[in-house]
């Protein structure tokens, strides 16, 4: 009797054990739904602005060299930005040029590109930057760039740029450039949101 008792309190507490521990695992489980927040600087430079905006990260266990580094990633973020609307601009002028006018696609892109944006991108101002500290004692840092100029004055200046440089001689077709330019640069960044 006294054999059949402990046992039955041994299997009792068994199975108190076994539920407890499946109630546990249970419990440790993730949510099934859990806000997720963007990073403030990506916000911002997803945002609509007047004037062209990236962003920029790095991580470092020096605050200074990761704050550089997001930065220049921002400046490069904004620069390939700018170069896939600057191609696709000269290709459209390569292909709708009057014949005796025309000039490579490859040609305008360099000379757009080393004569005026180059100088554009060095003019950027920070207006945002975040800094994390991480679990490993390095720093994660984001800024958000802006260039100075908007959107018209931007376009103003590549005109002007085309034209002095002789670049691209006749007025439609430098406008034409623009205009195709402008319509990449608001392509490239609905691209960027959705992914």
């Amino acid at each position: 009797m006294k054999k059949l008792y402990v046992l039955t309190i041994l299997i009792g507490s068994l199975m108190l054990t076994a539920c407890g521990g499946s109630k546990k695992a249970a419990g440790t489980q993730l949510p099934g739904r859990t806000l997720r927040t963007t990073e403030p600087c990506i916000e911002m430079a997803q945002a609509v602005s007047e004037n062209l905006r990236a962003y920029g990260t790095a991580t470092s266990y020096i605050e200074k060299t990761a704050l550089n580094e997001a930065e220049r990633d921002a400046r490069n973020r904004l620069a390939t930005m700018i170069k896939v609307a600057v191609e696709g601009a000269a290709q459209d002028y390569e292909q709708n040029a009057a014949q005796n006018q025309k000039k490579s696609a490859e040609t305008i892109g360099e000379s757009v590109m080393s004569q005026f944006v180059a100088e554009e991108i060095k003019n950027t101002k920070i207006l945002k930057t975040s800094i994390y500290d991480l679990a490993d004692g390095s720093i994660q840092v984001y800024v958000c760039i802006e260039m100075q100029a908007g959107m018209d004055a931007f376009e103003e200046k590549l005109k002007n740029t085309l034209d002095r440089e002789e670049i691209i001689g006749i007025q439609y077709d430098r406008d034409r450039f623009v205009e195709k330019m402008a319509q990449g640069l608001e392509q490239y960044k609905q691209r960027q949101k959705q992914e």
